[in-house]
């Protein structure tokens, strides 16, 4: 009888071991799914996201453009009145403000603080024609718009990258 209770307790601690050999190959396995299908939805989600990302890029791009014109334009004038400016640089400003996509990176990514695309082109348009009372802040009023858009898009393109980033 004592060698049946030794036998049994070999047994049972080498069915231990075992389930320890036949777990490892197994957790292994779950692992390596888990990780695979990480970088498959960042993928998927990488993809879906193209749009934005162009958008977000495009977006930046143009208030740069806009912010460079104004810039020239501060430059070149004394005082902060619109009206001395370069008409095609005003008219210029004013089309990136209408521009399709600054309202549509407003309405889908991000709404700048402040008034919007439209509000700061009425602004800036109602200044050039001298009808605007505050003629001497628009340019400050765009450039502050164009340099929050700016910083929004870049903020969400990196938002973006790191989210889609690989491990």
């Amino acid at each position: 009888m004592p060698n049946e209770s030794c036998i049994r307790e070999w047994i049972s601690a080498t069915s231990g071991w075992a389930a320890v050999i036949a777990a490892v190959p197994t957790i292994w396995y779950l692992s390596r799914q888990v990780r695979d299908a990480d970088v498959h939805q960042k993928t998927n989600f990488a993809i879906q996201l193209r749009r934005q990302r162009i958008l977000a890029t495009r977006t930046s791009q143009i208030a740069y453009v806009a912010l460079a014109g104004m810039a020239k334009e501060e430059a070149r004038n004394d005082g902060p009145d619109i009206r001395s400016w370069d008409s095609e640089t005003v008219q210029g400003i004013i089309h990136h403000l209408r521009d399709a996509t600054i309202v549509t990176f407003e309405s889908e990514i991000a709404y700048p603080v402040g008034i919007g695309a439209w509000g700061t082109a009425l602004v800036v348009e109602r200044a050039f024609a001298g009808i605007e009372p505050a003629l001497h802040v628009a340019p400050d009023i765009a450039r502050r718009y164009f340099e929050n858009l700016a910083k929004q898009a870049e903020e969400y393109l990196s938002d973006v990258e790191q989210i889609t980033s690989r491990p």
